[in-house]
C-alpha cells in the first residue's frame, strides 16, 4: 500500500494535571505534581483546533503526536480531539498508560466506524511495577490484545529504572505470555527538576554502569543509538521549530521543541495568517537533543544519523507496526520539505537574534512590573514598542497588556486609550480586551467599556487567568448595578462562580 507523504510533525501536548498512576521516576511525581483531575483538557472549541490544523493550513498530512502531562486518555474531550485529527486526514500517535478501557474502546470503535483506524497509532507505556501493585496487569493486557485483535498499529515502551532490572524476568514473561509475545522499546530513568527538565540518570550507579545494567536484562536496548543522540552535534542548522514542533493543545502555544521555545504564539490564534514557523538553527539551548527527533525525523540532514525505516522494520520493537504506521512516525523530514540555503539560514539566524533580544528585554522588564516600578516599566516598554514587532508573538501581547495595567496603576488613564490603535492586532487575546475595559470605564467611557468586558469573556486566549471569566463579568455586573439593571447584574456575578468580590457584591443585592 502506497505511503502517504508526511509534511510535519506535531508533538501535541495536552493538561491533564494528574495520572491515574504514581511512578516514582515520573517527571511529575519527582516534581510532586498534584492530580487535580481536569475533566476537559481543551480550551478552545474543537472547531478551531481542527480548523488551524487542517492538511491546507499545514501543508499536507502529518503525524501528530498526543501525550498529556499525565494520562493521556484522562480528559472526556481527549478522543473527539484524536477522531476529528484523523478525520482531518493526519496520522496520530497517542501516548497512555494502557489502563482506561472505557476510552481505548470508545476512540477505537468510533474510528473504525469513521473508517481512520489506518491512521491511529497507540503507543502503551508499560508502567510494570505500578501495573502489578494496584492490579491493572490483566487490564493492561486485555486492551493491548483489544488493539491487536483490531489490527491497529502499535507499539509498547518501557523505562527502564533500577527496580525495573531487577523486575526483568517477570516483565519478560508478562509480554510474552500476556501480551502474546510483544518486545518492549526501552527508554532510561531521567532525573528531572521541579519544571520537568531532565538534569541527569535516574540511578543509583553511573551512568555507564546503568546502560550495561539494562543491556544486560533487557538485550534489545540500543545504547548504540542512545550515545548517537547524546553525543549529536546538535548545534548545526536543526530543523526543529519549522518540520517538528510542538504545540500545546490545551493553550494553543507554539513552541520550537522541548528545550527551545523560540518565538512562542498561539497556534490556534489568526489561522488565516501565514504560519510563523521558525527552526531553531545553530542557536539550541540543550547540550544535546533532548528529545531524539533529531534522529527520528532527521532534523539536522546528514548530520544525525538518521535510521532509515527499511532499517527498523525487522526490529522485534516494531513487530506490530506496519509499514505506513512506521514510516509515519519515523519518517525523514528531509525528504518532504526544502532546505534552506545559506541566505537563508543567516537570514533565520538574524531573526532568531532578534527574537530572542526581545524576549530577554521583556524577562527584565518583568521584574520592575512585579516590583510595582511602573514608571521604569513604562519607559522600558515604550522603547521595545517602538520596534516593528508581530503581534502573535504571546512577548508582544504581553508587553501591551502590562503596559495599559502600569498606566492605570499610575493614574494614566487618558494615555491608556492610546492602545485602542492595536484594537486590530490585539483583540484575539482576552486580556488585551480586558485591559481595554478598564481604560475605558476609567475615562467614563462606559458602553465601550462594556463592549470590551463582552470580548474579554468572550475569547479563548488568555494570559491571566481570570481575564476572559471572573474579572470582566464582575465589572459587568458592576456597570449593569450602576444602571439600576439588578437582574443583569445579577447574573453576571453568577457568572463570577466562586470568585469571593462577586459574592460580596450578590450579597449586597438580596
Amino acid at each position: 500500500m502506497e505511503v502517504q507523504e508526511i509534511v510535519k510533525r506535531i508533538n501535541g501536548n495536552i493538561h491533564t494535571s494528574g495520572c491515574n498512576l504514581k511512578c516514582g521516576y515520573c517527571y511529575l511525581a519527582q516534581a510532586n505534581y498534584k492530580n487535580q483531575g481536569m475533566i476537559k483538557a481543551l480550551r478552545y472549541p474543537l472547531e478551531t483546533i481542527l480548523a488551524a490544523c487542517s492538511r491546507e493550513r499545514l501543508g499536507g498530512t502529518c503525524i501528530i503526536e498526543i501525550i498529556g502531562d499525565g494520562e493521556t486518555l484522562l480528559p472526556d474531550d481527549v478522543v473527539p480531539l484524536i477522531l476529528g485529527l484523523l478525520k482531518e486526514g493526519h496520522y496520530v500517535l497517542v501516548i497512555n498508560n494502557g489502563t482506561l478501557k472505557t476510552r481505548i474502546h470508545e476512540l477505537v470503535e468510533q474510528s473504525e466506524r469513521d473508517q481512520t483506524l489506518c491512521r491511529l497509532i497507540f503507543s502503551f507505556s508499560l508502567h510494570f511495577l505500578e501495573l502489578e501493585k494496584r492490579n491493572l496487569l490483566t487490564t493492561f493486557a486485555d486492551n493491548i490484545n483489544f488493539v491487536k485483535k483490531k489490527g491497529i498499529s502499535f507499539g509498547v515502551s518501557l523505562v527502564c529504572a533500577d527496580e525495573y532490572v531487577e523486575a526483568a524476568d517477570r516483565i519478560h514473561r508478562f509480554c510474552e505470555e500476556d501480551l502474546g509475545g510483544v518486545t518492549p522499546n526501552i527508554s532510561p530513568a531521567r532525573e528531572c527538576d521541579n519544571s520537568g527538565n531532565t538534569v541527569g540518570i535516574l540511578s543509583k550507579y553511573d551512568k555507564d554502569t546503568y546502560y550495561q545494567n539494562i543491556k544486560k536484562a533487557f538485550p534489545t536496548f540500543n545504547t548504540e543509538s542512545i550515545y548517537d543522540i547524546e553525543h549529536t552535534d546538535n548545534h548545526q542548522f536543526c530543523y526543529a521549530g519549522s518540520w517538528c514542533f510542538q504545540v500545546d493543545f490545551t493553550t494553543g502555544m507554539y513552541s520550537q521543541c522541548l528545550r527551545n521555545a523560540g518565538p512562542k504564539y498561539n497556534f490556534f490564534e489568526n489561522i488565516e495568517q501565514e504560519l510563523m514557523l521558525e527552526p531553531v538553527g545553530t542557536g539550541c539551548r540543550a547540550p544535546y537533543c533532548w528529545c531524539g527527533w533529531t534522529k527520528t525525523m532527521n532534523l539536522i540532514p546528514g548530520k544525525s544519523k538518521y535510521e532509515p525505516v527499511d532499517a527498523l522494520i525487522n526490529a522485534p520493537e516494531y513487530k506490530f507496526m506496519d509499514i505506513k504506521s512506521l514510516s509515519a512516525s519515523r519518517v525523514n523530514l528531509a525528504d518532504a520539505n526544502k532546505e534552506y540555503t545559506e541566505t537563508e539560514k543567516e537570514l533565520s539566524r538574524q531573526r532568531s537574534i532578534r527574537y530572542e533580544y526581545f524576549a530577554r528585554q521583556v524577562e527584565l522588564l518583568k521584574f520592575d512590573f512585579v516590583e510595582e516600578k511602573y514608571e521604569k516599566f513604562i519607559q522600558g516598554a515604550e522603547v521595545l514598542l517602538e520596534e516593528d514587532l508581530d503581534p502573535r508573538l504571546w512577548d508582544v501581547v504581553w508587553l501591551v497588556v502590562r503596559y495599559g495595567y502600569a498606566l492605570l496603576r499610575t493614574g494614566q488613564a487618558q494615555r491608556a486609550l492610546d492602545l485602542a490603535s492595536c484594537y486590530e492586532d490585539l483583540n484575539y487575546n482576552a486580556d488585551y480586551c480586558y485591559v481595554m475595559g478598564l481604560a475605558y470605564m476609567n475615562n467614563g467611557m462606559i458602553e465601550q467599556a462594556e463592549q470590551s468586558f463582552y470580548e474579554a469573556a468572550r475569547r479563548n486566549f488568555v494570559i491571566d487567568k481570570g481575564a476572559n471569566s471572573e474579572w470582566p463579568y464582575l465589572n459587568l455586573g458592576l456597570i449593569y448595578e450602576s444602571r439600576g439593571d439588578m437582574e443583569k447584574a445579577k447574573a453576571c456575578y453568577l457568572e463570577c462562580g466562586s470568585y469571593e468580590p462577586a459574592i460580596q457584591q450578590l450579597e449586597g443585592l438580596r
